[in-house]
């Protein structure tokens, strides 16, 4: 019988110090963006149970438009199941995933965005199964195919790595980095911003995401002040 090849990981080359700078530990109590850490232990979960993939799982964290509190979800949540859940994390800053204003003026390149240079930008916070990274922009990146057709192999490796990786994208309304890759998640959650978030705009998000081939399982809202559930809620 013929011996089966092993999937590549990114295990054995994932660094075992923590960054200088890392961010702090998550305190007891509710966080700026308005979610205590009970309600991202309940998120956790509802990711969880939305995507039953038995493995791996790639989430998004996408706004239709500017939201300081998405970094700072996506950093928690990241913490706390690495944390609380003993679970091996990656927290992904993607919010830099966008095209310069004279791109136009550059050649059709991928520039700095290249998938398999992106696994020397992994670093660890100490003491925790957590890692982070920061995707790069997309300077040059007039021609998004070539880059677009390593994603899926670079992102299955993330999930034979990681028992969670979950990535905080640009605001649509800034770049659509976050509707191209949807498609290569697991899972995409809309990230709405309580009192300022128009339906329409949340529901175009929506459609877009889904029009690209990606998987809309919800919503979370930041900066809810109701005493109703803030964390994520099925999108009907």
């Amino acid at each position: 019988m013929a011996e089966t090849a092993a999937r590549p990981t990114l295990a054995g080359r994932l660094p075992r110090t923590a960054p200088r700078g890392s961010s702090p530990r998550l305190l007891t109590g509710a966080r700026p963006h308005g979610l205590a850490p009970s309600e991202l232990v309940k998120l956790h979960h509802t990711i969880l149970e939305a995507l039953p993939t038995g493995r791996g799982i790639v989430a998004q964290l996408v706004a239709p438009e500017y939201d300081a509190a998405i970094n700072g979800v996506a950093y928690d949540l990241a913490y706390i199941t690495a944390s609380w859940l003993s679970k091996r994390v990656l927290y992904v800053d993607g919010t830099g995933m966008r095209m310069d204003d004279d791109i136009l003026n550059r050649p059709a390149s991928a520039g700095d965005f290249d998938p398999a240079n992106l696994e020397g930008l992994i670093t660890r916070v100490v003491g925790l199964e957590l890692y982070q990274m920061s995707f790069p922009n997309m300077t040059g990146a007039l021609d998004l195919a070539p880059v677009l057709r390593r994603i899926p192999e670079f992102m299955e490796r993330l999930r034979l790595t990681f028992d969670l990786v979950i990535i905080a994208a640009p605001p649509a309304s800034e770049a659509p980095m976050g509707v191209l890759l949807a498609p290569y998640v697991d899972g995409n959650i809309l990230v709405l911003e309580s009192g300022t978030t128009r339906a329409p705009v949340a529901a175009e998000l929506r459609d877009s995401l889904r029009a690209s081939g990606g998987t809309v399982v919800g919503a979370v809202l930041t900066h809810c002040r109701s005493f109703g559930p803030r964390w994520l809620r099925r999108w009907l």
